[in-house]
């Protein structure tokens, strides 16, 4: 990535605690369980975790060594700490060049392709970097009407993220499962399956997204770096965690995973 990209993810890894709050979230709970349950289908041997953050996510795999990969030094940091069995590498999705040939037998990469200005480049290195036959379960956002590209540092500028890539906004592109399997495929990939997740979290959470709305749309111009944010946040967070928990034990959200076809979020498996 370009300076200006380093700067930022380096910024954020050192500021914001992106992991911790992520997965203190509704929506992270049930990306964490569906990710990790949908691994079971790669092979075995070793698992390239490609913008691994900590780690988190690929602590968990158990068929062969796990090697991360981040752009953000803070963030590998943390992650040694965390998880000492991982082998974390400081580096460039856009170029795996100091990763051999035909050497990974397994990799992801969850919730990074939507901040690559280039995604073409870091696939067409993932299938350089895969050996044939090996498998790769790539996540993004979703959307259905309006497609997003580029977002607000928003909550950030509260843990002292001023600015993104691009003034105060950073790229944040969200995909349909059919414009990732598109994208996948033009590097070569072949796609074993595809779709959308998190369906069981659609249409309940409007009302409680409306009033985050309206309330950050009001801090960003009053007082855009408040930590009351964060705790309007963490409020919000806990109150979505426990609406889920009410729906859940009423069996609604079996039903809205059955009878809403679109999620909240899209993956792709690739094989070479």
């Amino acid at each position: 990535m370009n300076d200006i990209y380093r700067t930022f993810y380096e910024t954020v890894g050192q500021r914001y605690p992106e992991d911790d709050i992520t997965y203190a979230t509704i929506s992270g709970i049930i990306r964490k369980k569906w990710i990790q349950h949908k691994m079971q289908e790669l092979g075995t041997g070793n698992l390239l975790d490609c913008g691994c953050n900590v780690g988190r996510i690929s602590a968990c795999w158990r068929r062969g060594a796990v090697f991360g990969i981040d752009i953000s030094y803070a963030v590998l940091t943390r992650g040694r700490n965390l998880f000492p069995n991982t082998h974390f590498m400081h580096g460039d999705l856009r170029n795996l060049a100091f990763i051999r040939d035909r050497s990974i037998d397994n990799a992801i990469a969850c919730e990074v392709v939507e901040h690559l200005d280039t995604p073409h480049l870091f696939l067409e290195h993932l299938h350089r970097v895969l050996k044939t036959g090996a498998r790769a379960l790539i996540t993004v956002p979703g959307y259905t009407r309006e497609h997003v590209t580029y977002i607000p540092v928003g909550i950030m500028r509260s843990y002292g993220v001023t600015a993104g890539t691009d003034g105060d906004c950073y790229l944040h592109r969200a995909y349909t499962p059919a414009e990732l399997t598109d994208l996948a495929r033009r590097a070569h990939f072949t796609v074993l399956d595809s779709g959308g997740f998190e369906t069981e979290l659609r249409l309940w959470q409007k009302p409680l997204t409306m009033i985050e709305h309206l309330f950050f749309t009001l801090s960003a111009h009053l007082c855009p770096a408040s930590r009351f944010n964060v705790l309007f946040q963490r409020t919000m967070d806990r109150i979505k965690i426990n609406a889920f928990m009410i729906l859940d034990t009423f069996g609604l959200s079996f039903l809205l995973k059955a009878v809403i076809k679109q999620g909240r979020r899209s993956y792709v498996v690739l094989t070479k």
